[in-house]
């Protein structure tokens, strides 16, 4: 049975274990507000931001605000407008346009590279106002939001202060292309299944800090109990709610769509299966990526899931036009990986990827050999069996 979270890492032509998507060594645990040197305070700061923001964007500076007043009580004002040179500034933004709003925090500031995607920069400025700025400037929307994460990792908050070591300057960009975990809201975990709305905002934002970009939802049908009674909402309607949560903070969502019907070599059991998901998925707010496991659950020759997944994929991308839909061969026979194999060596268009996982049979290099180079590799460690694990640790 699938584990209720799991890491999701690919690269283009090799799936590597996960990376932190801020380089460099931690600091040292913070020492008490009055003995930090090299600190500045930023208790009475303001956000200045652009004139014109994202929702994405917006949402970065709701996580900046409340997390640091959670932690401190001090709420931050946010205006686009710059205040007198005796206030200290966070500037938070775009790169492509910082030279216009973020201009006077930058002046004399010392050139750094630009971030790739979804990077961000993160620097104290003190020498171009009377005041110090930090800038946080990303390379997109997620990247805005990730250099908000890292300010607020850096950021030393204690009740009534917050103070910012005066020597940061970091440009940091992502190492892997998916860096997510999946949300798994049903009995199972014996966890999740209690949680509402605010908590799961709250788990996808604290994600979101550490650089995760993307989440894995499941449906309401999958190799568990259809009810429990821990559920504050039905599992459909949280499904929403999350997909919701993950359009605003701009984070990709997954769906991991188990098929678990007994025979799709049946074409009425494949025209109501392609009725079920168009009628779960098409009420999703965002979908970015649907992944089908090949085996547990579901033990589907490759021949007839192939065929059904083609079939859901134009579905699918009626309500969701740029849906990518992954599989991983988990479970399959021997006879059956061949089968595999040779479908994908007639690049099948509508399938984007190939995801290593629990008993896929043959090794990751073996896949990724066996795999044309056009599809890509996801990497799906199972982290949390307590029996067993696919990566034990010794002892």
């Amino acid at each position: 049975m699938r584990s209720p979270a799991v890491l999701i890492v690919a690269v283009l032509l090799c799936a590597v274990p996960i990376a932190p998507a801020a380089q460099g060594a931690r600091p040292a645990a913070p020492a008490p507000a009055a003995d930090q040197p090299g600190s500045i305070d930023l208790t009475r700061a303001s956000v200045i931001t652009p004139g014109t923001l994202s929702v994405q964007e917006r949402t970065a500076i709701r996580v900046l605000v409340e997390e640091i007043e959670k932690r401190t009580t001090v709420r931050l004002p946010v205006s686009s407008q710059w205040p007198t040179d005796s206030t200290p500034v966070i500037a938070v933004g775009p790169i492509a346009t910082a030279s216009i709003w973020a201009s006077p925090g930058l002046r004399g500031a010392p050139s750094a590279a630009a971030p790739g995607r979804e990077g961000y920069r993160v620097a104290v400025n003190t020498t171009a106002r009377e005041a110090p700025t930090v800038v946080v400037l990303g390379a997109d929307a997620r990247g805005v939001l990730f250099g908000v994460g890292r300010l607020l990792r850096e950021l030393r908050l204690t009740p009534g202060s917050i103070r910012v070591p005066s020597a940061i300057a970091i440009v940091s960009t992502p190492q892997v292309a998916i860096r997510g975990h999946q949300l798994g809201y049903r009995p199972k975990t014996n966890a999740y299944d209690a949680w509402d709305v605010p908590m799961w905002e709250q788990y996808i934002r604290d994600l979101a800090i550490f650089g995760t970009n993307a989440i894995e939802l499941m449906p309401p049908r999958t190799d568990d109990a259809a009810d429990s009674p821990h559920f504050p909402l039905p599992q459909m309607d949280m499904m929403i709610q999350m997909s919701r949560i993950a359009d605003e903070y701009g984070l990709d969502v997954w769906v991991w769509y188990p098929a678990m019907d007994p025979d799709y070599g049946d074409p009425k059991q494949v025209d109501a299966a392609i009725a079920e998901w168009s009628g779960v998925l098409s009420k999703l707010p965002r979908l970015n990526a649907v992944f089908v496991p090949g085996g547990d659950p579901g033990h589907t020759q490759p021949k007839h899931l192939m065929a059904l997944l083609e079939r859901q994929t134009t579905s699918l991308r009626k309500s969701h036009p740029s849906v990518e839909m992954w599989m991983s061969p988990q479970g399959f026979t021997g006879p059956w990986m061949n089968e595999f194999y040779g479908i994908l060596k007639t690049s099948p268009s509508w399938l984007t990827g190939v995801v290593f996982g629990p008993q896929v049979r043959d090794s990751l290099p073996v896949l990724r050999a066996s795999v044309p180079a056009r599809y890509r590799i996801r990497r799906y460690p199972d982290i949390t069996h307590s029996l067993r694990s696919q990566y034990p640790v010794q002892d």
